[in-house]
């Protein structure tokens, strides 16, 4: 029990796994996109990960396995499908750990000038993801506890942005229009759109599952609790960007400009020392949680075993956690966070779609599981997540969904080879 996972542990990766850097980098880009209609943007896409998250809610608490959205397109549509979301699962939580580490030396090069280059950002989130891999290699309960502190530690500075700067708001600022040309309803879907990379990460809370105490009613408690909690605040935050920046739309570190626009340069370094802090932290979640894909996978037969090694001493699985630190690095290396959060948008659906469509199928094919958590309605909220899911989809760019569906098909090319060379075991695990 001592290496269980507690319900403070899982709302920490819920809030490491949602706040990140997105929120200190992406209210700039959510203004452009939607004008006075930037701080409804953010209730507008919660919404939407609000209900996908009641789906997960309803999901989780009908199993204690790990895998997440990979564990319930499993169960409700077999080995192909499940291992379709498992793979772009994984691909969606790798490129968001790359672009947040990258995004580390961009907040910090507001301190240190020296970091504007793209070789020292690649660098150093290299080396914070090599370090990551080292700290979960040691166990489930030191990453946990790093993931735990840090969850704490990233919402002090977001409260006192909003606690201080809510009094030098300027009203005048907050008209809830849309930009030239736009309608509201544009104007929100895109804002929507541009803020959605900060909203995802609530999907990480279910992962370890197996590894977790009481999950049935801890999970879905923690996955629900941290994305409500994230929506208001975000909101919060750009209502204080939005009336505060002297150029909303054109900021590049927006909450640290803002801060010294009401509060002076000391408050644009705690800032960036926060956003700093607020990246760092949400590599400690997705660190401890990404390995939890692979292994699920190998678990149930769907990868080869190797994958799904233990640790003799500390039951950690160490070649998946050395499999994600090495793709992670290299995407960091690759590109940057605005390219890495516009690939992961896209693959992050790949998870949601089908977790809201497993949601009914589970009731029918596992009509005397008890769930501690049941929606009401039937099937209304799963095909309003689906709905929801769907339009941000036809939004994103054409280019994005190629590499979602190239990365997809590779995934499945990948498990069709192992299955013809039998290092995949078919059926294992139900």
């Amino acid at each position: 029990m001592t290496r269980r996972l507690t319900l403070v542990d899982c709302i920490g990766i819920g809030v490491n796994g949602i706040i990140g850097s997105g929120i200190f980098l992406l209210p700039a880009r959510v203004f452009a996109a939607a004008g006075g209609l930037a701080w409804a943007s953010w209730f507008a896409v919660g919404a939407v990960c609000l209900l996908v998250g009641l789906c997960f809610g309803e999901a989780a608490s009908g199993t204690d396995r790990s895998g997440g959205p990979y564990a319930y397109a499993r169960s409700a549509f077999g080995d192909w499908v499940g291992f379709a979301v498992g793979w772009m699962a994984f691909a969606s939580l790798v490129l968001s750990y790359g672009a947040v580490a990258r995004a580390f030396g961009r907040n910090l090069s507001y301190l240190a000038p020296s970091l504007s280059a793209p070789a020292a950002q690649g660098l150093l989130a290299a080396a914070i993801v090599a370090a990551l891999a080292l700290l979960n290699w040691r166990g489930i309960k030191p990453g946990a506890i790093a993931s735990d502190l840090f969850s704490g530690a990233k919402l002090i500075p977001l409260l006192l942005f909003v606690a201080l700067g809510l009094f030098f708001v300027d009203v005048h600022r907050l008209t809830p229009s849309p930009p030239v040309g736009s309608s509201t309803f544009t104007a929100l879907r895109f804002g929507g759109l541009a803020a959605l990379f900060a909203c995802t990460g609530f999907e990480y809370v279910p992962v370890p599952a197996a590894e977790t105490d009481k999950p049935r009613r801890n999970v879905p408690f923690a996955l629900l609790g941290a994305l409500s909690g994230a929506m208001l605040l975000y909101a919060l935050v750009e209502v204080v960007f939005m009336g505060t920046h002297p150029d909303p739309a054109r900021a590049d570190k927006p909450l640290a400009e803002a801060a010294a626009s009401f509060a002076g340069p000391w408050a644009a370094r705690f800032l960036t020392i926060g956003a700093a802090v607020s990246s760092f932290g949400y590599c400690t979640g997705v660190a401890l949680v990404g390995p939890r894909y692979l292994s699920a996978m190998a678990d149930d037969g769907l990868l080869p075993a190797v994958i799904g090694r233990r640790h003799p001493r500390y039951a950690t699985p160490v070649t998946a956690i050395a499999i994600t630190a090495a793709v992670a690095a290299g995407l960091a290396l690759w590109a940057d966070f605005d390219r890495l959060s516009d690939l992961g948008n896209v693959a992050v659906f790949a998870q949601y779609l089908p977790t809201c469509l497993a949601v009914p199928v589970l009731r029918r094919v596992q009509p005397m599981n008890p769930r501690a958590f049941r929606l009401p309605f039937g099937p209304v909220i799963p095909a309003a997540a689906t709905a929801g899911c769907l339009l941000f989809l036809n939004g994103m760019k054409s280019e994005d969904l190629r590499f979602a569906l190239a990365t997809l098909l590779g995934g499945l090319a990948l498990f069709a080879a192992l299955r013809w060379s039998r290092l995949a075991v078919p059926g294992k695990a139900p």
